[in-house]
């Protein structure tokens, strides 16, 4: 790159010009998305914690209803949900930090390298430049004194082939720096439109199911069951409680504290970046599971409300 054949070629100073501008550009451009693409990441993240937030209120208000069944079924589903969704938006804030914040921040040591190559490439040009001014002044001031000029000439030579390698190398560097920049900016952005594709794939296809886990709330129902327990309220406390009541106040609160333990630790993991992985891995693959076994609640939730009609029929009848 230093060598020039022609007139039209630029000189070596004009050259190192255009290098050290190239750098810092790389440099402050490649900076800038690094902290641009960084405080994407981080704010996901906060979406993410306020996501874990909002699903665990819902559970816990799933928790809390003891009247309207359908509706504790539905918003425990709709939790269960909504934290699965948290879990892909955990694996995108992930992804990006690896992918695209990781490769950005490698940048200002590459451009530091290169900055120190064209430094040492200089500094040789400099000696090089130093040794012709030496041969041109004992040629002028001892021009008889062929040992001297002679032993000038020598290391001319010596310095202008080590400009030439070091200038063949630094040409080389450069533009490998430049392919490189190039290839790696084309491929952190593609990465990071299929992180943010995939992300938004998967919550399209998980809203879908939660807006279906709130239209199958059967809110007449729960309506009616309402309107049985405020005539006889009395009944949820009754010390002659018949067995089946028993059992229709187990369907009513069907949560186990082994299932009450599994979500808090898997929302505990979902905060955790070094094991998130392994939990997304585990949640996805239970949550079909989970999902079935809500349809199964629903099923008997609907069941039980015939048999509290008919327990409510006999002590009526009583």
């Amino acid at each position: 790159m230093f060598r020039g054949e022609n007139s039209h070629s630029l000189s070596y100073e004009q050259q190192a010009k255009f290098i050290q501008d190239r750098i810092t550009s790389v440099e402050k451009n490649f900076g800038d998305l690094c902290v641009a693409f960084g405080d994407y990441a981080r704010k996901t993240a906060r979406v993410r914690d306020m996501g874990d937030e909002l699903a665990k209120v819902i559970k816990d208000y799933a928790n809390n209803e003891i009247v309207n069944k359908s509706l504790s079924s539905g918003l425990d589903n709709l939790s269960i949900t909504l934290t699965a969704i948290e879990e892909y938006r955990n694996c995108e804030v992930q992804r990006l930090e690896a992918k695209v914040v990781g490769e950005l921040c490698q940048y200002e040591t590459i451009c530091k390298h290169a900055r120190e190559e064209l430094k040492h490439t200089m500094n040789v040009r400099e000696k090089e430049m130093a040794r012709k001014k030496v041969l041109d002044k004992a040629r002028e001031r001892q021009p008889f004194n062929r040992q001297q000029v002679t032993y000038a000439e020598s290391e001319l030579i010596k310095a202008s082939a080590e400009m030439s390698r070091t200038a063949k190398g630094l040409s080389e560097q450069t533009e490998f720096f430049e392919r490189r920049k190039l290839q790696q900016l084309k491929s952190l952005l593609s990465n990071f439109v299929m992180i943010e594709m995939t992300f938004h794939t998967k919550a399209v296809e998980l809203l879908t199911v939660a807006y279906q886990q709130i239209a199958d709330i059967n809110d007449r129902a729960d309506l009616e069951n309402f309107k049985r327990k405020l005539r006889s309220p009395e009944k949820q406390v009754s010390a002659g409680i018949s067995a089946r009541s028993l059992s229709l106040a187990t369907l009513m609160n069907p949560q186990s504290p082994i299932k009450d333990n599994s979500d808090t630790a898997s929302l505990g993991r979902l905060r955790s970046p070094d094991k998130s992985a392994a939990v997304g891995k585990q949640r996805s693959g239970s949550l079909a599971a989970l999902m079935n076994q809500s349809s199964s609640k629903d099923e008997e939730t609907t069941d039980s409300e015939s048999d509290e009609e008919e327990s409510s029929e006999e002590t009526e009848s009583r």
